[in-house]
């Protein structure tokens, strides 16, 4: 990747994280960046394509981080572990505001990224949720793929209404709750012990 065009899509992504995306312009990138207006669009069509290409960064980064727990070789118990531990990392950093704009202004797009992670993370717990049966760690009749498309619902596709605000569900104490509820639910007794060694790191 070109250095001056890996440097505006990553300043444009640490804009986002910290002024939400409506609010930030083609002139707030250029002027991070120390660029000309001009210069920018020798990169980037259009804010649509500047928003497309921060998004893919930031997804491609996260991608990575995953790709790191799963080339640890630990049991499917500790590695779930550590993937909630990176979610509650993402979320010290997450604006809100992000949704908001993209549910709001770039629905086209909020769809586009919905999906892509939805997709991610459906794989990434089949796969989990397979390992953990194989290990003797999670009991061997459980329904992998209604587990995995119950977990996009809770991470991905979030609900807003009168009873219900995925809100909610992102402060860190929840998340733990949700976590200890989805993995009692799978484990057999084996994977128990393991989980409630585990549970102590989480506080």
């Amino acid at each position: 990747m070109n250095n001056v065009f890996q440097n505006i899509i990553q300043t444009a992504a640490d804009l986002y994280k910290k002024y939400g995306i409506k609010s930030v312009t083609m002139d707030d990138v250029a002027r991070e960046c120390m660029i000309s207006k001009k210069t920018l669009y020798k990169y980037v069509t259009d804010k649509i394509d500047l928003l497309r290409q921060a998004l893919r960064l930031e997804f491609s980064i996260q991608i990575k981080e995953f790709s790191a727990i799963y080339n640890k070789n630990l049991n499917a118990v500790e590695e779930v572990f550590e993937i909630h531990k990176n979610l509650i990392n993402m979320l010290k950093t997450h604006n809100q505001a992000i949704e908001y704009d993209m549910h709001k202004y770039y629905p086209v797009i909020d769809k586009e990224l919905k999906e892509k992670k939805s997709m991610h993370v459906y794989q990434m717990m089949i796969q989990n949720l397979k390992k953990g049966i194989a290990e003797g760690l999670y009991y061997d009749d459980i329904n992998i793929e209604l587990i995995a498309k119950q977990r996009v619902i809770f991470q991905v596709q979030k609900i807003e209404n009168s009873i219900v605000s995925f809100k909610e569900f992102t402060k860190p104490h929840a998340m733990k709750q949700m976590f200890i509820y989805h993995l009692r639910a799978i484990c057999s007794p084996k994977g128990l012990k393991i989980l409630n060694q585990k549970i102590k790191e989480l506080d």
